[in-house]
């Protein structure tokens, strides 16, 4: 968008192929040239997702789980479904470079771990970079806080003329931190990423006012998408699913504590730690004490849906989040939620569930909300508003228009 106060002066002239040409503009004749081109041309769209090779391949137990690796894989089959030629960047986790899924060809950049040890840092900028340089692209987009932010705003200035794109993951990435000491390698890659990106884009408007108040800059508001579920056969209104990576953040104790004092409850646990870490270790050990816990570990997608199918409620205990890709999905097949996170209140303002700020009143919720017809009403409501408003379809064509407009300005 030309009116950006982040907008990247680097990103002229714009480049857009179109009949194995280029056209290019640096003045208003050629912002006009630019705009007819996004028209006539397939857009080519490249997104760095460094950990959802799993996904988009539909590898049966994916490596690594999260909300942003299920949204990014989404949103490049979206796109492509939208007339994009869409590309996407991982991790090189083996697999032959340039593989095709759903039409979506894949780029491999560098191994999630080894090398030397503060020369490995290097290697892998220009492993990405080169992965960038295949992928050929009008737009790169990249999601979520972390060194490669900033790097892969570094690689659309080193190829001159292309569009960065940022999106905001959890509320953490509008603070300017990413865990590391704040003046830190990372922290400087990320804030030199976000500063120079094209447009960015909130899942919420609590996001789109936190980016603003800290860092100065604009948002966009897209929400992420995710495919609707079936419809459930017959749910068990007294079992419980808790979704999520085992970290600080998401406050697992308060499900094991929640379980403890609903001995009725039966509590299903999907999800483990990306990375092995003492507490995990430790909570781990502690649900696998608690007789009416399940752990499921990781789960295929099949698995995984078929628990949001059958369970009466989802569970989120995080302090923080983004928009929680569960939540979406919870709502596509009817499933009420009751979470101590609310994005913007919807929760609260459209009636998909309970908001609680105690372990009590979360307990509470657990105990008298399910095999009612509040619930009953919350699950026709949430089913409702899914389809309404996060449906791939309507969500990547949004993705699409911004990215035409942005490659035009």
């Amino acid at each position: 968008m030309s009116d950006s106060p982040h907008a990247a002066p680097v990103c002229e002239p714009v480049r857009i192929q179109a009949g194995g040409g280029q056209v290019a503009g640096t003045g208003p004749a050629g912002a006009v040239k630019s705009a007819r081109a996004v028209s006539r041309a397939r857009l080519k769209v490249c997104i760095v997702g460094l950990k959802c090779f799993d996904q988009l391949a539909e590898t049966p137990i994916p490596k690594y789980i999260g909300g942003i690796e299920t949204q990014l894989a989404v949103l490049a089959k979206g796109l492509q479904r939208e007339g994009c030629d869409v590309s996407l960047i991982t991790f090189d986790q083996g697999q032959p470079d340039g593989e095709v899924f759903h039409g979506v060809t894949v780029f491999k950049s560098y191994a999630p771990s080894g090398g030397i040890r503060g020369l490995r840092g290097f290697s892998r900028a220009g492993n990405l970079w080169r992965a960038m340089r295949r992928a050929d692209a009008d737009i790169y987009l990249q999601m979520g806080a972390g060194s490669e932010t900033g790097l892969t705003a570094l690689g659309c200035r080193l190829m001159g003329a292309r569009r960065f794109v940022f999106c905001l993951a959890c509320d953490f990435d509008c603070l300017g931190t990413v865990g590391a000491p704040r003046f830190g390698l990372e922290n400087a890659l990320y804030r030199h990423g976000i500063k120079n990106a094209g447009l960015i884009v909130a899942q919420t408007q609590t996001q789109q006012k936190s980016l603003e108040k800290s860092f100065g800059l604009k948002a966009r508001v897209i929400p992420m998408a995710v495919p609707a579920l079936d419809s459930p056969g017959e749910r068990r209104a007294n079992s419980v699913l808790w979704v999520g990576r085992l970290m600080p953040e998401k406050r697992f104790e308060w499900l094991l504590e929640a379980a403890r004092r609903c001995p009725e409850i039966e509590f299903h646990v999907a999800g483990t730690p990306n990375q092995p870490s003492g507490y995990a270790a430790q909570l781990l050990e502690t649900a696998a004490s608690i007789p009416n816990v399940r752990r499921h570990g990781r789960l295929s997608r099949a698995e995984l849906n078929q628990l949001f199918q059958s369970c009466g409620l989802l569970c989120c205990t995080s302090m923080l989040e983004g928009f929680p890709t569960t939540f979406l999905e919870a709502w596509s097949c009817g499933l009420p939620v009751v979470t101590t996170f609310d994005p913007d209140g919807i929760v609260a303002r459209h009636d998909l569930g309970r908001v609680v700020n105690t372990l009590d009143e979360l307990v509470a919720q657990l105990r008298t909300l399910p095999n009612t017809e509040v619930c009953s009403r919350m699950s026709r409501t949430a089913k409702g508003f899914f389809s309404e408003n996060y449906g791939v379809e309507a969500v990547s064509r949004r993705f699409r228009l911004a990215f035409e407009e942005l490659a035009a300005s």
